[in-house]
């Protein structure tokens, strides 16, 4: 399988705040929440971390992003996205085995937040070493997998 990664640039910022934007709309269950505010700090923190975000591509066509960075003693995985039309076919794991590569070379642990809805990211998670940590508010689950050095 060939993947390979190219830092994202500004290009990419209204691409990876929609494909947020809509997981948000498609998967948040707590509708109290502010949602102009919400989608407003997404684009903030993209804008900010753009230069550390990364392209997904395979056989050399973008099929998604990921954004993997240091957040104390640990590594998040955050706006990990693969396209609709390139899921299920391996890349997903293939970037979760990446990023615990990344991870075992650092001796830290990974962690991200999910959708408890979003099924199908979820049982990739799980099927690749994470566990979930946290139910945070029946809405998203912390998720972590750990350094086994």
């Amino acid at each position: 399988m060939e993947i390979s990664f190219k830092n994202a640039s500004v290009d990419d910022i209204n691409k990876i705040f929609k494909l947020n934007k809509n997981l948000i709309e498609k998967y948040e269950t707590n509708s109290n929440l502010d949602f102009e505010k919400i989608f407003d700090w997404v684009r903030k923190k993209i804008e900010k971390n753009i230069d550390s975000y990364q392209c997904i591509y395979f056989e050399r066509i973008k099929v998604g992003y990921y954004y993997l960075h240091n957040k104390g003693e640990q590594l998040e995985l955050d706006d990990f996205f693969i396209f609709d039309e390139f899921q299920r076919r391996g890349i997903g794991t293939e970037i979760l085995k990446y990023a615990a590569s990344i991870a075992k070379k650092q001796n830290k642990d990974i962690f991200l937040y999910v959708f408890i809805k979003n099924q199908g990211a979820v049982n990739l998670y799980l099927r690749n070493g994470y566990q979930i940590t946290e139910n945070i508010h029946n809405s998203r689950y912390l998720m972590s997998l750990k350094n086994n050095n």
